[in-house]
């Protein structure tokens, strides 16, 4: 009689352990909130439009052409990623496809997708 009880509290506390763990682990995980509040943190800075006779005379292009920016799937429409290191966001929602864009951590131009 001892035996079984001792088999029975053990497969209880092994079920218990197995099926804790990760329902314990999915709500623990610190970096989810931490991952949105970087998103929020971080918002697209405005674009700042330039038109392609102002752009050439106070940004001329090296090789002849302007690199083309970035989009990413995870941010909202007509946000891009500068081309240019720190690769900043802007909100390009109110420039034309294929408009040029001044990064202005940078001062250089590139094309919205």
């Amino acid at each position: 009689m001892k035996m079984k009880s001792v088999k029975i509290v053990l497969a209880i506390a092994v079920t218990f352990f197995v099926f804790g763990t990760p329902l314990y682990a999915q709500g623990t995980d610190s970096r989810i909130g931490s991952i949105a509040r970087e998103r929020n943190e971080h918002a697209a800075a405005p674009a700042t439009a330039i038109s392609k006779e102002e752009a050439q005379k106070k940004y001329p292009a090296r090789g002849g052409a302007y690199p083309t920016a970035q989009r990413d799937a995870h941010d909202p429409a007509g946000v891009v990623v500068s081309p240019y290191p720190p690769h900043e966001r802007y909100d390009c929602s109110k420039v034309a496809h294929g408009g040029l864009v001044v990064d202005t951590k940078v001062n250089k131009v590139f094309v919205r997708p």
